[in-house]
């Protein structure tokens, strides 16, 4: 009996340890590419560490061919974007309806399972809706995804040198939940990111497109969605986000210092990725509010120009719509598509 106990014990410490590991992962990476984009003079300093700590959430080191063609993809799309913004630059019709075909596509792939698929979403919905609002801007958010791209990269190989992870305790964080009815949840969330884009081709800054943008697609790709408490539990990882958000800018803004900076994104990284790394349930709900931290902090200590439309609290409150929009049409709109299947 003391033997199984013993052994149980051992046990338990080496997921702890396995916990803290991956814990101090995603806050070093996601500190570091914060304060890396931040001192390079980055429109959009916080790619690199939402990259990192996407990556990381997702469980296992990634190995050298894996990350080239993560490199590979990410520059492929943002060219493709890039191109079909200038083509269509003069034919919005037929630019919504390249773009909503392309996001569909990519959602279809993601409910399949396919995650690299997140990568042409994640430039199919921005690029050309940045390109509509200043090709010069669009230009900004390319060369900062590429780039930050590669640190991104650079920081997970890093964390994972420095905090090594037994490979068989985190496979299973490896494998992309796949949808029961792929097409119903791609159209349904298709609707919803396009319902944003055609909103965001006659008004909305650059700032206010960011931050909506990657709520959306951030609550988006997750299956979770579809359960109540689980997309009230989205709402609350978002509202968290922002809170942490807000503290932190006035941390920073008391000691402006690139040191400080590294240091206040280091513990709220703390925070949140000791939650990601204690429940797979829970997971995707924290890394939400960890990505909505980094993406308003972030904004609120970038170049982009600022507007009263844009003011740090009122970036919270967008979030929030945000939140509550995304969860509610996609929800309405999957349960219709799913009825019209059921009838027909």
């Amino acid at each position: 009996m003391s033997a199984e106990l013993r052994d149980a014990a051992v046990v338990e410490a080496e997921v702890g340890s396995q916990r803290h590991a991956m814990a101090f992962r995603i806050a070093l990476a996601a500190a570091g590419g914060f304060t890396l984009g931040h001192l390079l003079g980055w429109d959009f300093p916080f790619l690199p560490s939402m990259i990192a700590v996407q990556l990381l959430s997702a469980g296992p080191s990634l190995d050298v061919r894996r990350a080239i063609g993560f490199v590979v993809f990410m520059a492929l799309g943002c060219g493709v974007s890039l191109f079909i913004s200038s083509a269509f630059a003069d034919k919005p019709l037929t630019l919504v309806v390249v773009v909503g075909l392309l996001i569909f596509l990519a959602f279809l792939a993601v409910a399949r399972g396919k995650a690299a698929a997140v990568i042409f979403l994640i430039t199919t919905a921005f690029v050309p809706l940045m390109a509509f609002s200043s090709i010069e801007l669009a230009y900004g958010l390319v060369h900062d995804l590429v780039l930050g791209s590669v640190l991104a990269l650079f920081l997970v190989f890093l964390v994972h040198a420095l905090f090594p992870g037994r490979r068989g305790t985190e496979q299973s964080r490896s494998e992309a939940a796949q949808e029961d009815a792929p097409v119903t949840v791609a159209l349904a969330n298709t609707g919803v990111v396009m319902s944003l884009f055609v909103y965001f081709m006659g008004s909305g800054t650059p700032t206010s497109i960011i931050v909506l943008m990657i709520t959306a697609i951030t609550i988006l790709q997750q299956s979770s969605i579809a359960g109540r408490e689980a997309a009230f539990g989205l709402v609350v990882g978002n509202i968290a986000g922002g809170l942490a958000a807000t503290v932190a800018y006035l941390m920073v803004s008391l000691l402006p210092s690139p040191a400080f900076l590294f240091l206040v994104v280091l513990f709220f990284g703390l925070v949140f990725g000791a939650r990601i790394a204690e429940s797979d349930k829970m997971a995707p709900i924290y890394t939400v509010g960890t990505v909505t931290m980094l993406v308003v902090l972030g904004l609120g200590l970038s170049p982009l120009p600022q507007d009263s439309g844009t003011l740090f609290l009122s970036r919270i409150a967008t979030v929030i719509v945000a939140s509550l929009y995304t969860i509610g049409v996609a929800s309405v709109l999957r349960s219709l598509l799913a009825r019209r299947d059921a009838l027909a």
